[in-house]
């Protein structure tokens, strides 16, 4: 972000001389230096805390902390800073031009932030960039996640068609972010591309996958949940398949929870009575 961080840089001197009135106390009880006290804390939660409190705070000398913060290991923090800067229509409008740019380079560091800041924006303009990043092998499996994230973020049924590619990804990490943000999109109808990750070699995807169908409550799901409740090794995705069948309510789940009252999980057995007693 070094050039990035330059070029805005520039562009708040206008805003410096502009403002040459006011303090970097006008805002709600924030400044320069609460930001960059907070920053030297390492605190993410005194970090956050300062930047809200100066969301709508006319702070130039703010500006760069707040972009260091975009490249920052914690994702709460990168989110949190693309958030400050959403609020600041010159400095968005920038930094979304730039982070398209930076999807389509090959540092895999810079698409993951940019995929961050771009989620945190939501607009749907850059579903494009964001989904060609996603589908995007030579991105390290961070990058490609993070712009799955972001799409999810943005919440718009656009995204569809790169989610379902998603689910396909070779890395976990990437193929929990399609099935999360799957369920993130607004009126999403139909949990049809996230059954097939009910069988997915990583657990937590499974759970995650369970979980979306019951959320959705899509009949399509029932027998690879079934299959699941009765041969899951994990209880977690037992318990979650259990829920599911609970949500969506057909009376032909009925003998595949009775069999999961006995499940080893006491929380699986539960959540399987629970089930049944809702059918």
């Amino acid at each position: 972000m070094t050039n990035l961080k330059r070029n805005i840089l520039a562009a708040a001197v206008v805003g410096l001389l502009t403002f040459a009135g006011g303090t970097a106390e006008a805002g709600r009880g924030g400044s320069a230096s609460r930001i960059q006290n907070a920053v030297a804390t390492g605190s993410v939660d005194a970090i956050i805390a300062e930047l809200e409190r100066a969301e709508r705070l006319t702070c130039d000398a703010c500006t760069p902390t707040v972009l260091d913060l975009l490249d920052h290991d914690r994702y709460e923090l990168r989110e949190a800073a693309a958030w400050w800067i959403a609020r600041r229509p010159v400095l968005k409008n920038q930094l979304h031009a730039r982070s398209v740019a930076d999807l389509a380079g090959s540092d895999s560091r810079l698409a993951r932030n940019a995929a961050d800041i771009l989620g945190t924006f939501r607009h749907p303009q850059a579903i494009g960039a964001l989904a060609a990043a996603a589908t995007r092998t030579d991105l390290a499996p961070e990058a490609r996640m993070a712009a799955v994230r972001a799409l999810g973020t943005i919440g718009h049924r656009d995204a569809n068609a790169a989610l379902t590619a998603a689910m396909a990804d070779g890395d976990a990490s990437v193929r929990l972010a399609a099935a999360t943000s799957w369920l993130q999109v607004r009126k999403q109808a139909s949990a049809g591309a996230v059954v097939g990750l009910v069988t997915d070699a990583d657990a937590t995807v499974r759970a995650k996958a369970a979980g979306v169908i019951g959320e959705l409550r899509d009949g399509s799901g029932r027998l690879a949940l079934e299959a699941a409740l009765a041969g899951d090794a994990d209880p977690n995705v037992r318990r979650n398949a259990a829920w599911a069948l609970g949500r969506i309510k057909d009376a032909a789940s009925r003998a595949a929870l009775t069999a999961a009252t006995t499940d080893p999980s006491p929380l699986g057995r539960q959540t399987a009575r629970a089930a049944l007693a809702g059918l």
